[in-house]
């Protein structure tokens, strides 16, 4: 009997979730490649093109954890590795002073691979290091002035942190549901089981126990009141026929039972859309500070600053872009788009771009949300096309209103770090929001999974009800009635037929764990002899003929056909001999039932044969799920049952 929960993912499943997977990996490798090429013109502009190696061998541990293939490196060096990066993000102070902005992937790997809540206390303590250098308190060593974007570059060191640990954990989620979506499944399906037992137990448990309890009375007193023997044998067969008909209703009610709707994914909110929420929130705010910062630095009072007025629309411009950016990328329950979107994102491109005449290309830092935005909502190609529209507007503001003061160089690298990293910010609005949605689309399919697995594992015990525990209870009342017959004409057979009453009460018991799945293996030849026993006790002649025993896969499926022709036999023929022969090759197992004395209600057609869940037809559906063939024929008073089924390879 195989455990349907482990089969219970389909290919659409699995393809869906390992293209979740992939596209999180990707997503991720794509963001930190633009936020260090972005890093590395910042570099160039400032520092020149000495500083562009080691900005890009800051990004190769970091994209070695991210890709699945090398993250064994990491986690069996990992504290190795983060010395290795240390020594990296650090040691340049020596050679560029105060000129080298390290980025904040130490921070993120640390969060990754360092175990809680150590890796946020050493995440807060690189990121205060980060604020000391740039406030002067580290730099005057190296004999170079503080730098007045201190601000900027600590916030910008956490935004690394927080894109590596946010996107690299979600994608790790992903997977992690991925990998798992069979264990919601198969606990389900335990369930169901613990259930099954529990309501076959109570149906014909206790009869089954009476049965044999009659049994064993009525041999003891068989050979002094064969009257009282009679009586107890008796009662033994109306207790099977009772429990024969509590099967059939048990059979009935799993065949018919509802699918399942409730949601079985369990209760509470997933940790996915919780982390991305929290990433969100920081990463948006940080962005807006430095957004507010820009223009405040050049605030009323300073030639050429801004005025008032503008300071104070400069920050009520960024809390609206934060607010609706958060709008439009809240993670929910798996829904893409919120009402009304299109206004908001109108809205959201109208505050963009309204500051520009005033205060040039400053507000470009915002572009990165619009673009996040527009890849968000707008579907297909017209979104990707928005996507690179605004992305593409930020050179050219940057062209038609520039920074001061800055060499073509310069300028040239300021623009290429201004665009690169509204393109990064984009992708990672974009990726947060995707990236908790495809988390909560992978536990719906867990939890589809579950529900389907749950009406398969109903359908199985309809089968394995009236397959396997029809036949044995059918026995124990057929031998009990031939007993009643011998007792007082031939005690010393009664009483042999007596202790295999027993011994059939004792293996219908056990058919319950096997229908409940407690039980895992199929005795074939047992119950081929058992099948044997059962028609000779009925009058009928065996010829048996058993050349293989056959894979366990097959027994589980052949076991039933065997119970279920056995039954059909006694029921509905008048049959004076049987013939069982099974064969076997490398690939192929073929099993063979044919009987004399059949009536016209064998001959019916194979798909009239029963209702679902019963007969020849439950019988034919078993064999056609694992590749096989049923092939039912009557010819000159002989009804034959043929049955074809592939071996496994070895």
């Amino acid at each position: 009997m195989t455990t349907l929960a482990r089969t219970a993912s389909t290919p659409a499943a699995d393809v869906a979730g390992e293209s979740a997977v992939r596209r999180a990996t990707a997503l991720v490798v794509v963001v930190m490649c633009l936020v260090t090429v972005s890093e590395a013109g910042y570099g160039a502009a400032n520092g020149g093109l000495s500083e562009v190696p080691m900005i890009g061998a800051l990004a190769v541990l970091p994209l070695l954890y991210v890709v699945p293939a090398t993250r064994p490196l990491w986690l069996r060096h990992r504290y190795l590795l983060l010395a290795v990066q240390a020594a990296l993000t650090y040691l340049p102070f020596a050679w560029f002073g105060a000129n080298w902005a390290p980025s904040g992937w130490l921070a993120g790997l640390v969060l990754l691979t360092v175990p809680f809540p150590a890796s946020w206390f050493v995440a807060a303590i690189l990121a205060a290091i980060e604020a000391a250098i740039w406030s002067g308190v580290v730099v005057h060593l190296v004999n170079q002035p503080p730098q007045p974007a201190a601000v900027w570059a600590t916030i910008a060191f956490v935004f690394d942190a927080l894109i590596l640990f946010g996107l690299a954990r979600l994608a790790d989620l992903i997977t992690a549901v991925h990998a798992a979506r069979d264990e919601l499944a198969e606990a389900a399906v335990t369930a169901e089981r613990v259930r099954a037992a529990d309501r076959l137990r109570a149906a014909i448990g206790g009869r089954l126990t009476e049965a044999a309890g009659r049994s064993a009375a009525a041999l003891h007193a068989i050979a002094g009141n064969p009257s009282l023997a009679r009586e107890h044998i008796t009662t033994a067969a109306a207790t099977a026929r009772q429990a024969l008909g509590e099967v059939r209703e048990v059979a009935i009610r799993y065949r018919d039972a509802p699918r399942p709707e409730a949601a079985l994914a369990g209760s509470g909110e997933l940790p996915a859309p919780r982390l991305a929420r929290a990433v969100l929130v920081a990463t948006l705010c940080g962005l807006a500070l430095v957004y507010v910062l820009f223009v405040a630095e050049n605030n009323l009072g300073v030639p050429g600053g801004y005025s008032a007025p503008i300071v104070a629309w400069t920050v009520a411009n960024g809390v609206a872009l934060v607010l609706l950016q958060l709008r439009h990328s809240w993670p929910s329950r798996g829904v893409a788009r919120p009402r009304g979107w299109p206004a908001t994102l109108l809205l959201q491109a109208v505050l963009t771009y309204a500051l520009v005449p005033q205060t040039g290309w400053h507000p470009m830092t915002m572009c990165g949300f619009l673009a996040g935005s527009a890849l968000l909502l707008i579907p297909g190609t017209p979104g990707r096309v928005a996507f690179a529209a605004v992305i593409a507007s930020v050179p050219v503001i940057w062209a038609v209103k520039p920074a001061p003061g800055l060499t073509t160089f310069q300028s040239l690298g300021g623009m290429l770090f201004l665009t690169l990293e509204s393109a990064a910010l984009g992708l990672v609005v974009y990726g947060l929001t995707r990236l908790a949605q495809l988390a909560v689309q992978l536990e719906k399919l867990r939890g589809e999974l579950a529900r389907k697995a749950v009406a398969d594992e109903r359908l199985r015990l309809a089968r394995d009800t009236h397959d396997l525990l029809g036949l044995g209870l059918s026995a124990i009342a057929m031998k009990a009635d031939l007993i009643g017959k011998l007792i007082g004409r031939d005690d010393a057979r009664a009483s042999e037929e007596i202790a295999d009453l027993a011994r059939i009460c004792a293996t219908a018991r056990a058919d319950v764990r096997l229908v409940a799945g407690e039980a895992r293996d199929l005795p074939l030849d047992a119950e081929v002899a058992a099948a044997r026993d059962v028609l000779t006790s009925a009058g009928i002649d065996v010829r048996a003929h058993v050349c293989a025993d056959g894979a366990p896969e097959a027994a589980a499926i052949l076991v039933p056909v065997l119970r279920e022709a056995v039954t059909n036999i006694l029921k509905h023929s008048s049959a004076s001999y049987c013939v069982l022969e099974m064969t076997a090759d490398a690939s192929l197992l073929e099993l063979l039932i044919s009987n004399d004395g059949s009536n016209e209600a064998d001959s019916a057609p194979l798909a009239a044969a029963g209702r679902t869940g019963s007969g020849l037809h439950n019988l034919a559906a078993r064999l056609e799920a694992a590749g096989g063939h049923l092939a039912a024929s009557q010819e000159n008073g002989t009804f034959s049952l043929a049955v074809e089924l592939p071996l496994p390879a070895a």
